[in-house]
């Protein structure tokens, strides 16, 4: 009787496994964003290479692409360009960020711009160089409102190399200076854990396969980021192998979410409006650029 018990609990513990392991599974996949989960805002011919977004209001971004110095104001409403400023000479523009009337642009060798009171009918524009610069290749900008701050990381150098992580640094607003040690850094390490024992889903087999280079340039390189107005997580943009990266203000990485569709172009730019919804704005190469909100995300 005794044995018949053991192997009755035995059985037990093994299905309540199985049917864990199960539900993980499904809960992992409904994290990877695909076609029936987005709608795409097609852009005008202006903005066929847009590189970077962010809102000024819930039906209003401000955008710019990577070849001359106009930020383009798009009505998601009207669906078309409302507004221009035309802020610096042609160059490799990448990102922008609203802080409150202000707006900063970052071009690809860390030069920073501030176009202050955009609202004006002649803003101001001032300009910061950093220690970054074109073998560093910045095309991401965010604002970090606790610590007043700018947030730049590096598509492919760090100004310490090291092949193994991606570091983000910040630029004060108050002192308009870039702090050289990283406020946040992706490692290569945490990618890796984030798809061991998921032996299944075809996103793992890429990425174990990819990251058997060790070299983090194979795996991301970041062309966005933005935080989430909700759970302040730092979301950061891959331009290769279709991923976000979330981070935790602790510098903790907390999850990987894949993406596919044939409307993700060559994604460059990402940005949330107010009510937690997100957007990711592609360069068209070939086609169209266009902006694409993505209607299911879980944030937790």
């Amino acid at each position: 009787m005794n044995k018949f018990l053991t192997l009755m609990l035995l059985s037990c513990i093994f299905i309540s496994c199985n049917n864990t392991e199960k539900k993980q599974d499904k809960s992992l996949k409904t994290e990877d964003i695909s076609p029936s989960d987005y709608e795409v805002y097609q852009m005008p011919k202006e903005l066929n290479e847009i590189s970077g977004i962010t809102f000024i209001n819930d039906s209003l971004i401000a955008s710019i692409e990577d070849e001359n110095g106009i930020i383009y104001f798009y009505d998601l409403i009207k669906e078309e360009i409302i507004r221009e400023i035309e802020f610096a000479k042609p160059d490799d523009y990448e990102d922008l960020v609203l802080v409150g009337n202000d707006i900063y642009v970052v071009a690809a060798n860390g030069t920073i711009f501030k176009i202050e009171n955009y609202n004006a009918d002649k803003p101001v524009v001032s300009k910061f160089k950093t220690q970054l610069n074109e073998e560093n290749n910045i095309e991401s900008l965010a604002y970090d409102a606790n610590n007043q701050t700018l947030l730049l990381i590096v598509k492919d150098k760090n100004l310490i190399k090291d092949k193994a992580q991606k570091d983000i640094y910040s630029f004060s607003l108050a002192t308009k200076k870039l702090n050289e040690s990283p406020a946040y850094s992706i490692k290569l390490e945490d990618i890796e854990s984030q798809f061991k024992g998921d032996k299944l889903e075809e996103t793992s087999k890429k990425f174990l396969k990819i990251m058997g280079n060790k070299n983090l340039n194979e795996i991301i390189k970041p062309s966005a980021m933005t935080f989430h107005p909700q759970t302040n997580d730092l979301y950061i943009l891959s331009a290769i192998n279709q991923i976000i990266i979330v981070m935790t203000k602790d510098n903790i990485l907390k999850k990987v979410i894949p993406f596919k569709g044939k409307d993700f172009i060559q994604p460059e730019g990402i940005a949330f409006n107010s009510k937690g919804e997100l957007f990711i704005s592609n360069e068209g190469k070939n086609k169209k650029g266009n902006i694409i909100k993505v209607n299911i995300l879980n944030a937790n």
